[in-house]
């Protein structure tokens, strides 16, 4: 009784979202979170919360919105790597890119610390942090010999397979886009040699996502790859609205986030209805024009 509910409220985020103009729709990936785990999650900080937080598997939520929609992207926000054997998380990227019609990021991340005891619970291996970015990028690496369709095997320091031979199945030319999120100067490095998209931090301190952006742009010029080439995100957990109209604050916060190059900002689902049509009827309007530096 408490699932239907539920798939009729994915429904109708993902048939307002797409219908509204909204570019992406993500979520986030994990199973089981402790509430203390979710501080980044929770909206009402005084609200009662259960001691475990189950979440439906990511990738399925998006396959089931994806039959219903017809034009916003896809993506979690993102795949922890220690979540899923790397070459079928590949393959479920591929199927879900396919039959959305070209709609699927492969969204992934060197799994947050705070998910340890997630994977515990869960029967999952959890290597130590360096260890973690070390076998992201050996997923990156992966997933485009996948992806490339050539018949050789893979031969990583954490990851073998016997041959990459196969008929990529994704629609999206020359591959489903990379979308990456981290803080650390090792995964800035990874974002500016595989990312096609990266996500970067929660939209408020404009200093520190200015440096990131600045080690990113770095990386890009040691690679002699367009820094141009990387769309920025971040995820916008200041506050949209205030008694029932957009919050000014918020708007110049958007707005210098776009004279940094940020070309997208992440917001939250709204949980009433009238939130939701000011958002897609007044905040959207505005957004799209706001300039974004070297764009």
């Amino acid at each position: 009784t408490q699932l239907k509910p539920l798939g009729d409220y994915l429904v109708r985020v993902a048939e307002q979202a797409d219908q509204a103009g909204f570019a992406t729709l993500v979520v986030p990936d994990h199973f089981t979170l402790r509430s203390e785990s979710m501080a980044w999650l929770r909206r009402d900080a005084n609200a009662p919360t259960p001691a475990v937080i189950d979440f439906f598997e990511a990738w399925s939520v998006l396959a089931f919105m994806a039959a219903r929609t017809s034009r916003i992207r896809l993506s979690t926000l993102v795949s922890g790597i220690t979540m899923r054997y790397p070459a079928v998380l590949v393959k479920t990227v591929d199927t879900l890119d396919a039959l959305s019609n070209g709609r699927a990021y492969l969204g992934v991340g060197a799994s947050p610390d705070f998910g340890a005891d997630e994977h515990q619970r869960m029967g999952l291996p959890f290597p130590p942090a360096g260890e973690r970015v070390a076998r992201l990028e050996e997923i990156l690496r992966m997933a485009l010999q996948l992806w490339s369709g050539v018949d050789k095997p893979f031969e990583g320091t954490y990851y073998q397979l016997a041959s990459t031979v196969g008929t990529p199945l994704f629609i999206q030319q020359p591959r489903p886009p990379i979308l990456i999120a981290g803080n650390g100067n090792k995964m800035l490095r990874l974002m500016a040699q595989y990312a096609d998209a990266v996500s970067i931090g929660f939209g408020r301190d404009l200093g520190d996502l200015r440096t990131k952006l600045e080690i990113i742009r770095g990386h890009c010029q040691a690679l002699n790859r367009p820094y141009e080439h990387i769309q920025k995100t971040t995820f916008f957990i200041t506050p949209i609205t205030h008694n029932g109209r957009l919050s000014q604050v918020a708007l110049d916060s958007i707005s210098a986030l776009g004279e940094l190059g940020i070309d997208e900002v992440m917001i939250r689902y709204p949980d009433d209805p009238a939130t939701f049509d000011l958002l897609a009827t007044e905040l959207l309007p505005i957004v799209e024009k706001i300039p974004v530096a070297g764009r």
